[in-house]
This record gives C-alpha cells, structure tokens and sequence, in this order.
C-alpha cells in the first residue's frame, strides 16, 4: 500500500464530500480528510490502483476552473508534486516513488 497526502485550496464541503465519492469509488483506494484541505490517501502498490486513484483526482479537479493548479500530492518526507505542471504519467511515477 503507499500513502501520500493530497493538498488543496480552500473548498466547499460539498466538493470535498464530492472528492470523497470520487475516491471511494475506486478499488483499491481509501480517502481520509485529515483537516480542511489535507486528506490522507492509501492506494493499493500496484500499477493500476495508482492510475485509476489519479484519474479519479484529475476527473474530480476538472469540474472546478483551475483546481488543478493548486492541488498538490506529497509523499511522507519528500517533496510535493502540484497536479497541474504534470502529466497524469509523471504522478502516477512519482507516487510510486513514494
């Protein structure tokens, strides 16, 4: 399993209950809010909960103008990647850096 933290601007509770659907939705994936605009995430290691755990995060960001860059993944100890300077491909590499 890896976990890293998703970053956000200030948002509505109602797009944070969205993001929790999103999330949830996937196999393999688990979200927790841990404070206003943090969550904790917990993806299974394998190849294909990564992507789909990202297209679910890039799917989500692109209901709302510009979300995507401010959104910022972070593994424990390293730095943090903004959703929105890369490719979904680089974020599921650097997620598995993690």
């Amino acid at each position: 399993m890896i976990t890293f933290a998703l970053n956000l601007p200030k948002i509505t509770e109602s797009q944070q209950l969205q993001l929790e659907e999103a999330l949830l939705k996937v196999p393999k994936v688990d979200a927790l809010v841990v404070e206003d605009g943090k969550f904790s995430i917990t993806a299974g290691d394998d190849e294909q909960a990564l992507r789909d755990a990202v297209a679910a995060l890039y799917g989500w960001a692109s209901s709302f103008a510009g979300l995507l860059m401010h959104m910022q993944v972070q593994c424990p100890n390293q730095k943090s990647m903004l959703l929105g300077s890369h490719s979904p491909n680089d974020v599921i590499y650097f997620l598995a850096s993690c």
